[in-house]
């Protein structure tokens, strides 16, 4: 084993903002986004995003799982707090940026949120099936990391959408691409330029959304589909493998979007929607208090 793998099986169990568990019997990573004091996108839960997808590349599709190398099949995304998936970019992170002017954090904040993504778009060029379930709020770059996803399984009361026109920006972390490949980009665009959230259900009717399902029934409808699924997965696999090339997601036309024209347009907003990032940001802060007691919950456990 090389010196790289050996050091992300030792880095891997010390991840702080995502928590992993792996089912056997199914080949099925659960990997629950857990960042911390509040559930966005932050860059230490991308990072820990990176280290887990980049130990599973590098061990060709397993992971280090009580001392054996287990093969992943299924890839899940999931969220232990409470009625949020996740809410989005980690907008003090963007303000701080954009006060210090400090274009190169900003940079490196949307190359590692593509770099951390990438893998669940292209199924980490690897028989895995990626699935995400969706249980609350998923907004802005929560929405797009949802949307990664070959799968997107939702309860009814989640609901999804991109804010980032409100305060004159666009999602940068895939969004056209995912979104054009599942309605077209022209329902793509509609959707995104609207800055309105869309019930499951409506989602659901858009073709956005795959499976949906009543509150507090995800889990099983992920372990139904993957039932489903391994009754034909040779077939599956080689169907997944022409999803994969005809949608043709590449790496540098996703960071050269996120990491030129998304930073260039954060930098070039005004003053009146750093105000209304502001509101956004006040919005996001009002799930700390309820988030961080039931991140402890999950801690103790």
């Amino acid at each position: 084993m090389s010196t790289l793998n050996f050091n992300l099986k030792n880095t891997i169990n010390k991840l702080e903002h995502i928590n992993y568990e792996f089912d056997a019997d199914d080949g099925i990573v659960w990997v629950y986004l857990d960042a911390f004091p509040k559930p966005c996108v932050t860059p230490q839960l991308v990072d820990d995003i990176r280290t887990l997808h980049r130990c599973i590349e590098i061990n060709n599709g397993q992971l280090p799982i009580d001392g054996e190398m287990q093969t992943v099949k299924y890839h899940i995304l999931d969220s232990h707090a409470n009625g949020v998936f996740s809410l989005g970019g980690d907008l003090n992170h963007f303000l701080n940026c954009i006060k210090n002017k400090d274009r190169i954090a900003l940079e490196k904040y949307a190359a590692n949120c593509i770099k951390a993504i990438y893998p669940i778009m292209t199924n980490f060029n690897l028989p895995i099936v990626t699935i995400s379930l969706v249980r609350g709020n998923a907004l802005g770059g929560g929405f797009e990391i949802a949307l990664s996803g070959d799968v997107i399984i939702a309860e009814r009361s989640a609901m999804m959408g991109f804010p980032e026109i409100l305060f004159n920006c666009f999602p940068g972390m895939g969004a056209f691409q995912t979104l054009s490949s599942r309605i077209g980009l022209n329902k793509a665009h509609k959707l995104i330029s609207s800055g309105n959230l869309y019930s499951a259900e409506e989602l659901y009717d858009m073709r956005i959304i795959d499976v949906l399902v009543d509150d507090h029934c995800g889990e099983e409808a992920v372990y139904s589909y993957v039932q489903n699924h391994n009754k034909n997965w040779n077939g599956n696999m080689a169907m997944q493998k022409i999803v994969q090339n005809l949608n043709h997601y590449d790496q540098q036309e996703l960071m050269d979007i996120c990491c030129d024209s998304w930073v260039d347009t954060v930098f070039d907003i005004s003053d009146k929607d750093i105000r209304t990032i502001n509101r956004l940001l006040r919005s996001q802060k009002r799930y700390e208090t309820e988030y961080q007691h039931e991140y402890s919950k999950v801690s103790v456990s």
